[in-house]
Formats: C-alpha cells, sequence, structure tokens
C-alpha cells in the first residue's frame, strides 16, 4: 500500500487537503483519497506533510496485509513510534491487524512555530470532552502552556458526513459556548469514516483521524489533549484512543496527550454537575438517527449510562436534554439491545451498590448479565464469517455514508 504525497486545495473559504492511498488488493467502494477540511483561515497553518494521514494508512495496510510505503515528508519521530504503534494494534488482535512493514521516503523534522501556539482539545460536547475542558481552564490549570485555547470539532467522525443539520446544530451552540469562555471551537470535516465504515470497527478506528486533525495544524498547534473514555488506568482494553498508544502519535513539535484516564466516569459526571456551563449541554448520543442536536435520545447505551450517573447524582433535573427516567424496560433494553460497555456498567453498579441504591443495582446487573450474552452470540456468529462477506451483510443491513467529496463542484 503507497500513501502518496499530500495534496492541498483553497476554495470556497475552505482549504482541503487529500492524500490518495494506492492499494495492491481491491476493496469495494473504498474512496480513493483521504481528505480533511478546514476553514480558509487555517490555510496558512497546513503544511504538505504526510504526518496526519500515516496512522489512518496504517491501520489500512495491516487490515488488508499490505506492507505501507510513505511518499511525502513525516516526523522522524513519529515515524520511529508508528512500529510500536503497530506492533500495540496486532498485539491486540493479530489475525485482523498484520504486522506490516513500513517505509518512509523522506524524514523530516516539522519547523517550530514560536507566536501563539495553540493548545487544543478534542471536543464533541461528550462527558469526556466537557471534563477536559473544564480541566484546562485557568481556574482548574495553574500552569499557563497547559490551559486550553482552543477546541476541535470534526464532523465525519462521531456525526457522519451526511448529517450537516445535526453537526450544524451542535456546531453552533458549542461555538458560542467556547467564545463565552473566551476560546475558540475549530470546525473541521474528514471523510476518514468511509474507510473504516463496517470493515474496521470504529471505536478501534476513531483516535487516528481525530489526532490527525490536530497534525494538520501543526506546528502551530503545540499540544492537543484526547478526552480518555477508559474507566480506569486498571482496566484498560483495547480501542483506538488510549493512553498506551495517542503519545505514539506525537512528532518533534505537536504533543499528543491522552487525558483523564486516572478519573472515572462517575467522577467526571460529578464535577460537570458542578460547572454551571455544562448544564444542558452534554451530546453523548450514539443513536444519530433519533438525536437532534443537543437533544439526546434517552435510549441508547450511551444515553443510559450517562442518565445513570445522573440519577446517581440527583442531577438529572439540570441535564434536560434527557428526556426520561430509566424504567426496568430500559435496562433490559440496554443490555440486550445495545452496544452496553461492560467496564463502565460494572462500576456504575458498583457505585449503585456502594450508594445503597439496592434497585437500580439491581437491574444493571440484569443488563449486564444480557450485554454478556448477546455479545457471545455475537462473536460465535462472526467467528464463521469472512472479514469480506461481514463486510457486505453489513453493507446490506445498514445504511453506508454517502460519498461527499472534499471540495465542491
Amino acid at each position: 500500500m503507497i500513501l502518496h504525497t499530500p495534496t492541498k486545495v483553497i476554495k470556497d473559504g475552505q482549504v482541503s487537503i487529500s492524500a490518495r492511498f494506492e492499494l495492491e488488493s481491491h476493496l469495494p467502494y473504498l474512496p480513493r483519497e483521504l481528505w480533511y477540511r478546514f476553514p480558509e483561515k487555517y490555510a496558512k497553518y497546513i503544511s504538505l506533510r504526510a504526518d496526519a494521514f500515516a496512522a489512518t494508512a496504517l491501520l489500512m495496510a495491516m487490515y488488508t496485509g499490505e506492507n505501507l510505503e510513505i511518499r511525502g515528508i513525516i516526523s522522524p519521530k513519529l515515524a520511529y513510534n508508528l512500529f510500536e504503534y503497530r506492533n500495540i494494534y496486532h498485539t491486540w488482535d493479530p489475525d485482523f491487524f498484520k504486522k506490516v512493514d513500513i517505509q518512509y521516503d523522506h524524514l523530516e523534522k516539522p519547523p517550530e512555530f514560536k507566536k501563539n501556539p495553540a493548545v487544543a482539545t478534542a471536543f464533541s460536547g461528550g462527558v469526556d470532552s466537557f471534563y477536559t475542558l473544564w480541566a484546562h481552564r485557568p481556574e482548574n490549570q495553574p500552569i499557563p502552556d497547559a490551559q486550553v485555547t482552543h477546541g476541535l470539532f470534526v464532523h465525519g467522525l462521531d456525526l457522519r458526513l451526511d448529517d450537516e443539520k445535526n453537526y450544524r446544530a451542535a456546531a453552533e451552540p458549542y461555538s458560542q459556548l467556547f467564545d463565552k469562555l473566551d476560546l475558540e471551537l475549530i470546525q473541521a470535516a474528514t471523510n476518514t469514516y468511509q474507510f473504516s465504515e463496517f470493515r474496521i470497527n470504529w471505536t478501534m478506528f476513531f483516535g487516528t483521524p481525530l489526532i490527525g486533525a490536530a497534525l494538520l495544524l501543526a506546528p502551530w498547534m503545540r499540544r492537543f489533549y484526547m478526552p480518555s473514555g477508559m474507566p480506569s488506568y486498571l482496566n484498560l482494553f483495547p480501542q483506538g484512543s488510549s493512553p498506551l498508544i495517542d503519545f505514539l502519535l506525537s512528532t518533534e513539535t505537536t504533543e499528543i496527550v491522552h487525558h483523564a484516564a486516572s478519573i472515572s466516569r462517575y467522577d467526571k459526571v460529578a464535577t460537570l454537575t458542578t460547572w454551571p456551563v455544562s448544564n444542558h449541554k452534554p451530546r453523548v448520543c450514539s443513536d444519530k438517527t433519533r438525536m437532534s442536536g443537543l437533544n439526546n435520545c434517552s435510549a441508547c447505551h450511551k444515553c443510559y449510562r450517562t442518565m445513570i450517573l445522573l440519577e446517581q447524582l440527583d442531577a438529572s433535573s439540570n441535564y434536560n436534554n434527557f428526556s426520561k427516567k430509566l424504567t426496568p424496560s430500559d435496562y433490559f433494553r440496554w443490555g440486550a439491545l445495545t452496544h452496553l460497555n461492560l467496564e463502565i456498567a460494572i462500576a456504575a453498579r458498583n457505585r449503585s451498590f456502594q450508594n445503597s441504591r439496592i434497585v437500580m443495582a439491581f437491574w444493571m446487573q440484569i443488563a449486564i448479565l444480557l450485554r454478556i450474552f448477546s455479545k457471545f452470540l455475537i462473536e460465535s456468529v462472526k467467528k464463521f464469517i469472512s472479514k469480506e462477506k461481514l463486510y457486505r451483510l453489513k453493507r446490506i443491513v445498514f445504511k453506508p455514508e454517502i460519498d461527499i467529496k472534499a471540495r465542491k463542484k
């Protein structure tokens, strides 16, 4: 597999940068190029380096089993670390992520940027995003160089490119929130999801395009925080953003920091309930067909776990973008019909026991048992289906994202 040198186009008030993937094998419906798009005001910071595309290309190469050749300029630090990045993914799933070779054409350190460098955090409105933003406000972070100056909200990741309505409905109030905090929210877009769609589980893939968007703004972006979704350092699991791998995508001038894996989700939510800025604003929903702007669906696994924590903290009334309280049928649905995260659910169940909420803990245990059973069935069936057959089946069952081009015609 060849990752070609990126190209940049400025048009209609936007700057687009793209890189072409050249594969030996044929993967149906795979886009010809990976692209990112930013407002034109950021064009001066974007260079034609391969750093931003390298990790995503590596995961695609490992999926296909093809060696990766990177054409274009890449950071020596990043180039070295990609081998360990590869090794970790291969260790997590050696049959799915093959241990391919990586070759580079041109190693060169990024130039230094000394004038008003940015310190940004990934921000999409979830509990983790809000907590990392809170933690790096001047009143909470005394080190000036660690304080956040920008947020980065990328369209095409958790909100797909064909969902312009919900992205705008979230981006506008979040931009206003950042303005009130005397910060700036950078709005970007990418088609990276289409490379993993129905092939590589998105939870294993999402970190590379998000960090890639930040690396496109290097070296102006001196530090980039990845809000942690991990339950704790004692309970790490394979995921596309992890304290085990995020820092490996740093360059000589841009540091990638996986933030707050030491803070439980309960403690994050408890902190946010004391910060009025977050009231009625967290957007945690994973069901993008039922959510509306900042209003969560209140029926997916992410909504359920957040609603449970708000109930435990007696704070539901300050978050009216969740529509109801949980009933026994919701716990059944959470365990049997959604992607309940066992580690997070178990931690929440234990917290319910500690707080003497025995009824809640009982129903959460039912949900956990249902999830264990349903997960076992799904994994058993998948063992008998090849990767490409499973991909084609998913395209039939689920609606694929439409192919939206980087440049307007």
